[in-house]
């Protein structure tokens, strides 16, 4: 019996389309509250982010953010942490402004310079362009760098004890090594006294492919690349054509 699902916020939950959660997804999630199961964010995106999007309006029992490094409960206090370790040389490269290079705080999200590429990346997941500013020596949680796939070995070849997934063709996500949404989701199962075999999780995105893989049923959305889609268990329809909804049927729980 599933207890828990994951889900992913853009393509996943989020029409970029609209702009908006398709009522068919507000309905579905508000359906899952009355069956008693339980609604996790799982996201890359930072909690200030999620405040100002439409998803905002919706109550989730959890909100794994950052790739499962800022992890928070329903009363938005955190249950888990786990900062970047060695910043050293991606600090180099936010200086040397050779690639616009966000830096994500627990509270705050900045970044070096903004180019065609950041505009781009923000344009396609309906988010402001972040603010320009120094590094403020603060814990650092995750860093996002704006390069293209040609260019992105060159940039992070001397990257150390991290991981690396790509989000859009102009930006990619840095954690700490063995940092995942993963690592939150098994914060949280840990937490509730559930097993991943009673969790299912819905994605779009390369990095919602290791979730997908661990839960006990993975579901990518119909919007999904072939790469993602190849390691769910099952594939819905488009975030568009009411694809949370449909991969819920899928699952036989409505």
């Amino acid at each position: 019996m599933i207890k828990a699902i994951f889900f992913d916020i853009d393509g996943t939950i989020l029409s970029h389309r609209i702009k908006e959660v398709p009522m068919s997804t507000r309905r579905a999630l508000s359906r899952l509250s009355e069956i008693h199961i339980d609604r996790v964010i799982a996201t890359g995106r930072h909690s200030t982010e999620i405040d100002i999007l439409p998803v905002s309006n919706i109550a989730f029992d959890a909100y794994i953010t950052l790739n499962g490094q800022l992890c928070y409960d329903a009363k938005g206090d955190v249950f888990y942490e786990n900062p970047l370790q060695e910043t050293k040389e991606i600090l180099k490269l936010f200086h040397s402004n050779i690639v616009p290079i966000m830096l994500v705080e627990k509270k705050r999200m900045y970044i070096n310079f903004i180019n065609d590429d950041v505009v781009q990346a923000h344009k396609a997941i309906s988010t402001p362009l972040p603010v320009v500013m120094e590094y403020t020596g603060n814990t650092i949680y995750q860093a996002i760098f704006y390069v293209k796939q040609a260019e992105q070995s060159k940039i992070t070849e001397h990257l150390k004890n991290v991981e690396i997934t790509r989000w859009n063709d102009s930006a990619i996500d840095i954690v700490a090594k063995g940092g995942s949404k993963v690592t939150g989701i098994e914060k949280y199962l840990y937490i509730k006294g559930y097993t991943k075999e009673e969790s299912a999780a819905f994605g779009d995105g390369e990095n919602d492919m290791e979730m997908l893989k661990y839960v006990g049923k993975g579901i990518a959305m119909g919007n999904a690349s072939d790469f993602v889609k190849s390691v769910a268990d099952y594939v819905t329809s488009d975030i568009d054509n009411d694809g949370v909804e449909k991969g819920l049927n899928k699952l036989g729980l409505f």
